[in-house]
């Protein structure tokens, strides 16, 4: 238990019709800009050369039949050195029916879709499947314009780390995605063409990663959720072939491709060879009064958990903390972790940070309640935020552990969350929500979107020129805004959650997302 003051290999491959893991934290636990420390609803960041600038505007949700009130967030741009500057934005609302805090995720019908295709924006584009269907219709004038594009089906492709050394922690991400394209096929699909989903297990090893991508590439479109500790593999792949990939990345290469697109962002920022994180973590820690000044950090022996580690390490030693302990050699396959909880405490360390998955962080807080450690903070990624995590560890184990995320979470009852819960229990039944689900259910939301504006027979040129022209992205108010061309770490934002119970809850700030940070080189 927690104690906390303030603040509240083979390779099998099948088609699915219809952690290391951990780099992700460097983009979503340490996000920030140097701006007040708060956003609420609505609002968004910018941090940029040039200084402060505020600026409003409106975001309709199309014509009568569908809106939303709360609107998106603002534009978010941040690059090291640059002034600090906000942009706040309020969504408008048609006639018809209203959500509020996201746009486009009321209720809406095939008239919201009367100002054309033409006038699509993030801002009023509707994230309901039969709104999404609304928007092409048809097969009529429907040609094989790409690969994997026939007059009435497209193909894309996912290569996930099904299986592998760490469980259970990446098919969530091709799960998010097929209950996404189940639900628009349901609806009529996309210019009536069915959505299909090839999906293939990479069994989380780099080289069978790029052979299942090679493999894919010809048969495919686009890749869509590829979730995978080993997605460093077939990079250069989709590169040379041009085709886009939206997903979560966790390795670097991966995050700064320039065929990579998502609400995620870049997985670390890269600025003369050195990298840079966003030190929000810290902030909000302090703001909560539970910024661990002794600090311990645990990873894998894997080089990507190690890196992420070490990037965090310098974070917390350059916001305040001395580091107490760091153990970056943990085998997936340790019994226990107690003997490292022995070392925290024996030092003197008052908190702990990691960047382990879910069967790891489940052996640290078993060791922590044993040996009867009370560290002020105890946290990790959002790879933690899964209902697995208390069932594994144990609930009365897992009290008080946090992590970030980079999306809302999912008892906020935001309209978009809950459509994303929902989906996946009516198409995927028996799978929980989970943070690497949501970050690949956006991803596919965001290539639904430049797919509906990229025409009834798109290609990957047009495709990618619909996302190159998204100034802020912000799945309707679900996730942290960004701009996907720049591939920057998601941000400037982020917020706390911690386990109560068997669920999580918000811990800062009260609502919205927490934004007080800036750049800092880490490495």
């Amino acid at each position: 238990m927690v104690s906390r003051t303030g603040g509240s290999g083979g390779v099998s491959r099948s088609a699915v019709a219809g952690s290391v893991v951990i780099v992700m934290g460097l983009v979503v636990s340490a996000c920030g800009a140097r701006v007040a420390p708060y956003l609420g609803a609505g609002q968004g960041v910018q941090a940029g050369s040039g200084g402060a600038a505020v600026g409003s505007g409106t975001g309709s949700a199309g014509g009568s039949g569908g809106s939303s009130s709360g609107g998106s967030a603002g534009a978010v741009d941040a690059t090291p050195g640059g002034g600090a500057g906000s942009v706040s934005g309020s969504g408008s609302s048609s006639s018809g029916s209203s959500s509020s805090g996201s746009s486009g995720g009321g209720t809406a019908s095939a008239a919201g879709t009367t100002g054309g295709v033409a006038a699509l924006t993030p801002d009023n584009f509707v994230y309901q499947p039969a709104q999404q269907a609304a928007y092409c219709q048809g097969t009529a004038g429907n040609t094989a314009s790409a690969p994997g594009i026939t007059p009435t089906t497209i193909t894309l492709g996912n290569v996930s780390g099904i299986t592998g050394v760490l469980a259970n922690n990446f098919g969530q991400g091709p799960q998010a995605v097929q209950a996404l394209f189940s639900a628009v096929n349901a609806a009529g699909g996309i210019c009536g063409r069915q959505l299909k989903l090839l999906v293939e297990d990479d069994g989380q090893d780099a080289g069978h990663n790029a052979s299942d991508i090679a493999d894919e590439i010809p048969k495919v479109f686009a890749f869509v959720g590829s979730t995978s500790d080993a997605d460093n593999g077939g990079v250069q792949e989709m590169q040379n072939a041009g085709t886009p990939d939206f997903g979560a990345a966790i390795n670097p290469n991966r995050g700064v491709s320039p065929v990579y697109w998502s609400p995620n962002g870049a997985t670390v920022f890269t600025q003369n060879g050195h990298p840079y994180i966003y030190n929000t973590l810290a902030n909000g820690l302090k703001q909560a009064g539970n910024f661990p000044t002794k600090v311990a950090l645990l990873a894998y022996s894997v080089p990507i958990s190690a890196s992420a580690a070490q990037e965090f390490q310098n974070m917390f030693s350059q916001s305040g903390a001395s580091v107490c302990f760091t153990d970056y050699s943990i085998s997936p396959a340790s019994t226990s972790l107690d003997q490292d909880v022995l070392e925290m405490k024996s030092k003197g360390c008052n908190g702990v940070f990691t960047t382990l998955d879910v069967t790891g962080n489940a052996k640290l807080l078993q060791a922590i309640n044993r040996q009867a450690w009370k560290p002020t903070f105890a946290g990790t990624t959002f790879d933690g935020y899964t209902p697995a995590l208390i069932s594994v560890a144990g609930s009365s184990n897992a009290q008080g552990f946090e992590m970030n995320l980079p999306f809302l979470p999912f008892n906020d009852n935001n309209p978009i969350v809950n459509q994303y819960e929902s989906q996946l229990s009516t198409y995927e039944p028996g799978q929980s929500p989970s943070g690497f689900g949501i970050e690949a259910w956006a991803s596919g939301q965001m290539f639904l979107y430049a797919l509906i504006k990229a025409g009834r027979n798109p290609t990957r040129t047009s495709l990618t020129n619909v996302l190159n022209a998204i100034q802020t992205w912000d799945t309707g108010g679900a996730t942290v805004p960004i701009t996907p061309k720049l591939r920057h770490p998601a941000g400037p934002c982020t917020m706390a959650v911690a386990i109560k119970g068997n669920d999580f809850v918000r811990v800062w700030p009260a609502s919205g997302f927490y934004c007080n940070g800036t750049f800092i080189r880490v490495g």
